[in-house]
């Protein structure tokens, strides 16, 4: 009786919306974010066999044990082949979501998957032509053929290593393997099922936009809910001791967190390392940013670390001062964000301050930091525009402790990070070995965002 977390999760965060929608502008990749019946528009009977099926993925059972549910309370008065498409369709498409994510938990070990069909009478031959096919896990041809790949689809995907991968591809086998059917054509998922799981989003926006304004809100239901959060909250083995953890923390040391009770979650995003909606904090569980670098990961092994005092990696340690700078975010413009031309000097700073702060939050978890420097020169997040603000501050003659210590005053003074930035500058100019104008001092601020570099000669453009 072991829950397979992340199907429960991938259950639960389906929204319910009404078979207008969902069988008219948003099929296909709305599927894995939607949950439709067809023929049934009142949106209670909707949600109550949704709750159905979320608790028999979190408790266990079987479709007669349903079945009896459905038709015994008279939810569903329905034949029971299509209770039962119903409940293996819904069941099978939560559980392959949940494979999608596990898999790329491991892809760099096991970075390919083979297609694995049920090989008896009722497989269909689409299907069965894709049985034992293995491609890379970033083929495209994952995007239009994972499983499930139709009504009541049984196939499935199995992640394999290298070795693994070459060991079953033979003539016309695995890796050899053609997607075509005995007579050549393509072998194709049931129409409407060309999708990926992993790719919730994708197409889905425009629809909504096509869409909204000629159907009533109700039609829309929990799923422009859904479709409008970029933060997708995933379940993560380890991570409740990171929440756990995290929540004493905050409450045992208000001074770190500038009084605020934040809350911290694991989220399936490919945008960013972390983000913060002005009151949690999201960590991803993707290493799409940065190779080899799942920051939610990172941080569930930091935790874990820091509570029986062991030394830490980069990585982990790392992961520490990401969770340090949405920290900061949080301290400063959780209401007011720079405006767009001063955006990144705002990050930049946060960044800088993360870096040189980080270990205090460490030590209130009861460990060290033993990479600062090499985190201060080559952190993977903002790595140039770093290295620019301490060469700014080296040429101007700044002490970058003193900088570092006048930073976290007006962190905590301003809520606006335009206000913020203004500080800064005010503080350049008046610390910095020459006479500078506001103006500027704000033209070198820009130079952080310079992929070139910050040097003399960029700055002598400005007159510096």
């Amino acid at each position: 009786n072991v829950p397979f977390h992340e199907a429960i999760a991938q259950a639960t965060k389906r929204g319910v919306v009404l078979p207008d929608v969902y069988y008219g502008q948003l099929q296909g990749l709305a599927r894995p974010q939607a949950f439709s019946i067809a023929g049934i528009t009142s949106l209670d009977t909707l949600q109550a066999v949704k709750d159905s099926l979320d608790k028999v993925i979190k408790e266990g059972g079987t479709f007669g044990a349903w079945k009896k549910q459905m038709l015994e309370s008279g939810t569903l008065n329905l034949p029971k082949y299509r209770l039962d498409n119903i409940y293996r369709t819904n069941l099978q498409g939560s559980y392959m979501a949940a494979r999608w994510d596990r898999i790329l938990l491991t892809q760099e070990t096991r970075p390919y998957i083979m297609y694995d069909a049920i090989n008896d009478s009722r497989v269909r031959p689409s299907h069965l032509a894709l049985d034992g096919m293995i491609r890379r896990i970033d083929d495209p041809f994952w995007k239009t053929h994972s499983p499930p790949n139709g009504y009541r689809c049984r196939c499935s995907i199995r992640s394999l290593s290298e070795h693994q991968a070459k060991a079953r591809s033979g003539q016309g086998k695995g890796l050899n393997q053609q997607p075509v059917l005995d007579d050549g054509t393509p072998a194709l998922p049931d129409k409407g099922w060309d999708y990926n799981p992993s790719d919730r989003l994708a197409g889905v926006n425009k629809a909504l936009v096509d869409k909204r304004g000629k159907s009533s809100d109700v039609l829309f239901s929990a799923l422009s809910e859904k479709l409008s959060q970029e933060m997708k909250i995933i379940t993560v083995d380890g991570f409740d001791v990171v929440q756990k953890q995290f929540s004493i923390l905050a409450r045992n040391n208000p001074d770190l967190f500038n009084n605020e009770i934040p809350l911290i979650h694991a989220v399936s995003n490919e945008a960013f390392f972390a983000a913060t909606d002005g009151k949690d904090i999201y960590i991803s569980v993707s290493d799409i940013v940065e190779k080899k670098f799942s920051p939610a990961i990172e941080l569930v092994s930091a935790f874990n670390k820091s509570l029986t005092g062991n030394r830490l990696t980069f990585n982990q340690e790392y992961s520490i001062e990401i969770l340090q700078h949405e920290i900061w975010h949080l301290v400063t413009h959780k209401t007011n964000m720079p405006t767009k031309n001063k955006g990144i000097v705002g990050e930049t700073l946060v960044q800088l301050l993360a870096r040189f702060t980080y270990p205090k939050l460490l030590e209130r978890l009861g460990t060290k930091a033993i990479h600062q420097n090499s985190i201060i020169s080559g952190g993977y997040g903002y790595s140039y525009q770093v290295s620019n603000l301490l060469s700014l501050l080296k040429m101007t003659g700044i002490d970058k402790d003193k900088f570092v210590k006048f930073l976290e005053t007006a962190m905590v003074k301003n809520k606006k990070g335009d206000d913020m930035i203004t500080d800064v500058a005010r503080f350049i100019m008046s610390e910095g070995d020459r006479l500078l104008s506001y103006d500027r001092t704000n033209d070198l601020l820009g130079l952080l965002k310079s992929k070139d570099g910050f040097d003399k000669k960029a700055a002598n453009k400005l007159n510096y």
